[in-house]
């Protein structure tokens, strides 16, 4: 236990970010509000230090956005202005106060690293808002305005002396913003956990596959739904452990994002993390760099998931009791398909993944099995992308009403699975982490495997592709920013080409 307090950040004039023109949005100033008093509740932040936010300034802000982006937000002075300036933009609201809300974030997450690197913490989390990985350059998007994981790790890379950053996203959409960022920065290494499902979940591009260009770059793509917490820490000791011990991070900054979590509001397509296995996972990220791990506050729309799920990631970073956690014997065949395939591409950067590539390889010899396939990629997105970019060129998004909110049947059913495992936590038990013959028996690719990566992916992306071609169809009035009024008097008008549908043999 370090002699350091825990450090964290709440300022309540991020409250303030409120979108004043559609109640139903799901990034709303209760997510950290309820996660703050949570964490009091469970006196987790007894002898914390509390460091106090700031705004951030320009020169701050433009070491990863261009000044024409901060005199965008600046202007935005009228509930009218805010809407009509999300007209072109990808899932993104705003309001007269979000200039104010967002500098706090940002200020607050600089001073939280500070504090962590001038020794006056032991590790930290930052419950900020506006969140911040989708943003980069001038594109504010996917509810982030400015990306506030990547303007604290450049930073501390040009004014505090760092000479090493890591930034580990398990938030459930790809931190697209922040790999627009980073990726040509050596200093910095990125990971990013997110649904992928072949390209058919946002933001429908190939770049999120596994196959990264850079080295620093490591993309853990998911195409099946329901992957469990020991799977998810499964993949950080095959994979992202060895890849940062030999990267040699002086600071880790986590992209905290919950929406991952078992019976988030996307219920049973969504992943299936339990909430304890975030504090694995920080824990886990807290032995590379010890006392310098700093999490910064993501997504998460559930609040029994996400205030639950907060909680068990401060109690790894304050390295607490957690609750035991299961390695399986055998990896989800979904995300075991995505682990081969991320071995094969990144062991020439990587002599530890090389060696536990050849493992596995021998381990497939011996027991009579073909050796994995590798490469055999899918991508569906390419119609989706396309839309998504003509509704923007033509200023014709859909700027409210994205999701639809959850029954009170939904929100019961959501609480009951997660009061279910909350119920079986095991702090009795220590927890001991899987040794490399175990890390080696979960990773067999067989028949089963392949059956079950393939169960795991088909229903939710069929889902993903049916909403699409009922909206070309005329059958959904919407799809999050398409809207089918919109868009049917854009194609009336030919300032629009009418989309196709994305076809398949059941078309036949």
């Amino acid at each position: 236990m370090s002699s350091k307090p825990f450090g964290y950040v709440y300022d309540e004039r991020m409250l303030g970010h409120e979108c004043k023109y559609d109640n139903t949005m799901a990034e709303c100033p209760k997510r950290m509000k309820l996660i703050y008093e949570r964490l009091q509740k469970d006196q987790l932040l007894s002898g914390a230090l509390k460091i106090e936010a700031r705004e951030a300034d320009d020169s701050e802000i433009r070491l990863n956005h261009p000044q024409q982006l901060i005199d965008e937000i600046v202007s935005l002075n009228s509930t009218e202005k805010c809407e009509e300036y999300c007209k072109d933009k990808e899932i993104l609201w705003t309001c007269e106060n979000t200039n104010e809300a967002a500098r706090v974030a940002i200020g607050g997450s600089i001073e939280l690293v500070k504090a962590a690197l001038e020794n006056k913490i032991h590790n930290g989390f930052a419950i900020v808002r506006p969140p911040g990985h989708h943003s980069y350059g001038k594109t504010p998007q996917g509810y982030c305005i400015f990306n506030n994981v990547v303007i604290a790790a450049k930073y501390a890379i040009e004014k505090l002396g760092v000479k090493k950053v890591a930034i580990v996203d398990f938030d459930y959409h790809a931190g697209n913003g922040t790999f627009k960022s980073v990726k040509d920065e050596s200093r910095i290494h990125f990971t990013s956990f997110h649904g992928h499902h072949y390209g058919s979940f946002w933001p429908f591009s190939k770049e999120y596959d596994y196959a990264t260009n850079n080295p620093n770059t490591l993309f853990v793509p998911l195409n099946g739904t329901l992957n469990s917490e020991g799977d998810c820490v499964s993949v950080f000791h095959h994979v992202l452990l060895p890849m940062l011990k030999q990267f040699e991070p002086e600071l880790i900054l986590i992209s905290a994002g919950f929406d991952a979590g078992y019976y988030d509001i996307m219920m049973e397509f969504g992943q299936g993390v339990k909430a304890h296995g975030y504090g694995h996972m920080a824990r886990l990220l807290d032995q590379i760099c010890p006392g310098k791990t700093i999490a910064i506050l993501e997504g998460g729309y559930h609040p029994y998931n996400y205030t639950e799920s907060a909680s068990m990631m401060v109690r790894g970073l304050l390295n607490h009791p957690l609750p035991k956690l299961t390695i399986p014997t055998r990896m989800s065949g979904s995300l075991l398909e995505t682990l081969w395939n991320i071995l094969n591409h990144h062991s020439e950067w990587y002599p530890a993944l090389e060696q536990r590539l050849k493992q596995l390889e021998n381990q497939q010899k011996a027991l009579g099995l073909d050796p994995f396939v590798f490469n055999q990629t899918l991508f569906l997105g390419a119609k989706m992308r396309v839309m998504y970019d003509d509704v923007k060129k033509n200023r014709i998004v859909r700027t409210r009403e994205w999701f639809p909110e959850m029954s009170p049947e939904q929100i019961s059913i959501c609480k009951q699975k997660i009061d279910e495992y909350i119920k079986e936590y095991d702090f009795a038990s220590d927890h001991i982490d899987p040794t490399a013959e175990q890390l080696v028996a979960q990773c067999v690719w067989d028949e089963a495997s392949r059956s079950d990566a393939f169960m795991q992916a088909a229903p939710f992306a069929t889902c993903l592709i049916q909403e699409f071609n009922d909206f070309i169809a005329g059958k959904r009035e919407n799809m999050m920013i398409c809207d089918r009024e919109m868009y049917s008097e854009a194609v009336k008008a030919a300032v629009l080409d009418p989309h196709t549908p994305i076809t398949t043999t059941f078309d036949h």
